[in-house]
C-alpha cells in the first residue's frame, strides 16, 4: 500500500499554516495548570502533538475549498475537543496527606456523615444508583447504557456528566 502523497503534502502545508493556531489554543489550556513554566510548556506540547495526530486521522473531513477563516475555526474547535477529551481521560493524582497537613485540618462543629456511604444515603435512590455505578469505575456512556436497561432512562453521555456534577455539588453542600 503506497501512501497518498498529495494528502500528506496537503496535511503538511495545512499544518505549517496553522501551527500557531494550534499552539495558541493548547497554551491557553496548559497555562492554567499546575507547575512551572516548563511543565505547562510540556503539557501544551503534548496537547499539540495529540491534536496533530487527530487532525491526520480526520483530515478528510476538512473542506479544502472552504475559506481560510472557516478552516481555522474548524481546527480551533477540533483542538479544543481533543484537549477536553485529554482532560476527561486524565485521572487526578491524589495529594498525600502529610502529618503537618493533618494537624491543620479543621474538624467541623456540626454533625456530618462520617463516610461517603452516609452521604450517599442522603441522596434519592436514582442518584445513589448513578453514583454507585460511577464509583465502580463505569464511564458516562456505560452508565447511560446500564440506566437505560435497568430503569428505562435514556440519557446521553453529557447528561450523565451533568448529573454527576450536580450530585457532587449537592454532596459538597451537605458538608457545609
Amino acid at each position: 500500500m503506497t501512501p497518498d502523497i498529495s494528502r500528506h503534502d496537503a496535511y503538511c502545508a495545512f499544518m505549517r499554516r496553522h501551527r500557531s493556531t494550534v499552539w495558541r489554543v493548547c497554551w491557553r489550556f496548559a497555562r492554567h495548570g499546575r507547575g512551572g513554566h516548563e511543565d505547562r510548556k510540556a503539557r501544551a506540547e503534548d496537547m499539540a502533538q495529540e491534536v496533530w495526530i487527530v487532525l491526520w486521522l480526520r483530515f478528510d473531513q476538512l473542506d479544502p475549498s472552504a475559506p481560510e477563516a472557516r478552516q481555522r475555526r474548524w481546527l480551533e474547535k477540533l483542538t479544543e475537543t481533543v484537549i477536553l477529551d485529554l482532560y476527561r481521560r486524565q485521572e487526578p493524582e491524589p495529594e498525600p496527606l502529610t502529618d503537618e497537613l493533618a494537624d491543620t485540618v479543621a474538624i467541623p462543629d456540626h454533625d456530618l456523615p462520617d463516610t461517603l456511604f452516609d452521604l450517599l444515603a442522603l441522596l434519592p435512590p436514582d442518584e445513589q444508583q448513578l453514583m454507585q455505578l460511577r464509583f465502580e469505575g463505569y464511564d458516562a456512556q456505560e452508565i447511560a447504557d446500564r440506566l437505560a436497561v435497568t430503569s428505562g432512562l435514556t440519557l446521553s453521555r453529557d447528561a450523565i456528566y451533568q448529573r454527576i456534577s450536580r450530585i457532587m455539588k449537592k454532596l459538597r453542600n451537605y458538608g457545609r
